[in-house]
Order: structure tokens, then sequence, then C-alpha cells
């Protein structure tokens, strides 16, 4: 009975020797690249939702600065990896976005940023565009594993109401309206009044969007800010 047990781990420790010596010369041999994307727009996973909307309206562009990680061992040189357009899985033209086609992983080095640039034209308001793009074979790196040979892109210029806005943001701001809520992300250079604002924070904004909104119809007297539904905008309750 001994032998036997004594034969079986035998051969279990050839088996996982077996293996990990596998593993090594799979990456050794054959250099793999795969992408991620900023944890903060991407929590982990393999896509991203970006909207305009809670931006100023001057700005054009987001970049988002994607990783490039090498699967197996650093080099001593550089190398090249490419990247691709998924075009049957795009809903985006040309001009909604850019980013290297290629991307070179200094020597000694596991990993690299590239950026991917989304821009903001007139036709999101009304759709969100799409872009998934891939890691393509190079002649210094094959295809990393699927779940993360591959991004997807997703952003509009569409805004929405937030989730929390009847709970906590109409005591001080009032009844919602598209109109209302941009204002207040352009004055206040917030992206998300969330629910962990304290009272006074909020009362706060409340005040610097009420002196906002009265110095803008102080210069629009003919034309005050009115909201999508025709109504004036007010902070008041």
């Amino acid at each position: 009975m001994k032998y036997i047990k004594l034969l079986i781990c035998s051969c279990l420790s050839v088996l996982l020797w077996t293996s990990c010596e596998n593993d090594r010369f799979y990456y050794q041999d054959q250099p793999r690249a795969r992408i991620s994307g900023p944890y903060i727009w991407a929590l982990g996973t393999d896509s991203l939702l970006f909207s305009f909307a809670t931006t100023a309206n001057d700005i054009i562009e987001k970049q988002i600065n994607m990783t490039l990680f090498v699967m197996g061992n650093v080099s001593n040189h550089d190398r090249t990896a490419n990247i691709t357009v998924i075009s049957d899985k795009t809903i985006a033209n040309n001009d909604q976005y850019s980013f290297p086609a290629t991307v070179t992983v200094p020597a000694n080095l596991d990993s690299i940023s590239f950026p991917v640039i989304l821009k903001r034209t007139s036709t999101l308001k009304n759709q969100t565009a799409k872009l998934y793009i891939a890691i393509a074979g190079s002649t210094d790196f094959a295809v990393g594993v699927n779940e993360q040979n591959h991004f997807l892109f997703k952003w509009n210029d569409i805004l929405s109401k937030p989730i929390n806005w009847d709970t906590v943001l109409k005591p001080f701001f009032g009844s919602y309206s598209d109109t209302k809520y941009r204002f207040m992300l352009s004055q206040t250079g917030v992206t998300e009044f969330t629910d962990k604002m304290s009272w006074a924070e909020l009362q706060n904004y409340k005040i610097k969007v009420t002196n906002a909104l009265n110095a803008y119809n102080k210069t629009h007297s003919s034309s005050p800010l009115t909201d999508e539904n025709g109504i004036l905008v007010s902070f008041n309750n």
C-alpha cells in the first residue's frame, strides 16, 4: 500500500512539474499581449460607458488611458503590439475616435499606457457610439487570453436624471429638468451629485448655482434660462 501511495505522489509531482514547465515554455516562446481599461471607468470589466453630458460644453474630447500588458517575460529590446477595430461590433464613425494602431513596449518593461480618444459630436445627443478594439497578432506578440484581448467603449452626450434626485437632490434644487441639471454640472464642475455629499456641501452648491443663475439671467434679461419644457429654471423648492 505504501508503495502505491508513493507511486501516486511521484506521478502527481511529475504532472505538476510538467504543467509548470509547459506554462513557462508557452509564455517564453510565444509572448502575448492583453489590454485593460482604467479601473475608475471600467471597474475591472472589459467595457466602459462615458457621457459628455456631465462635462462643460467646451470639452470636445475625452482621453481614456488604456494599459497594454505583456504576458510573459520582459525583453531586452522594444516590442510592438497591434491594435485593431472590430468593425461588426463598432457603431461609431472614424471621426468619433482615435487610437494608435501599434503600441510599443520599451525594453525591460512589462506594460505601457496608450490613449484612446473619444470625440464629442452632435450625433451623440441622440445615439450612443460604440468602439470595439482588440489585440491583433504581431511579430512580437500573439493575442492574449480571450477575456482580456479586447475592450468596448460606449459614449454619448445624453443627460439622464440622477436616480437620487427625488430622494436627495430635490429638497435643495427643486424639480428636475435636463437644462437645470446641465447648468448645475457646468457651474460646479461636479460630474455627479452623490448620496455621500453632506447637507453643508449640497447647500453650498445650491448657493453657488443660484448665484450663477442670477448672474446669467442678469446678462440675458430678454431670454432668461428656460428649460426644455418652457419653464424658467429656478432652484427654489
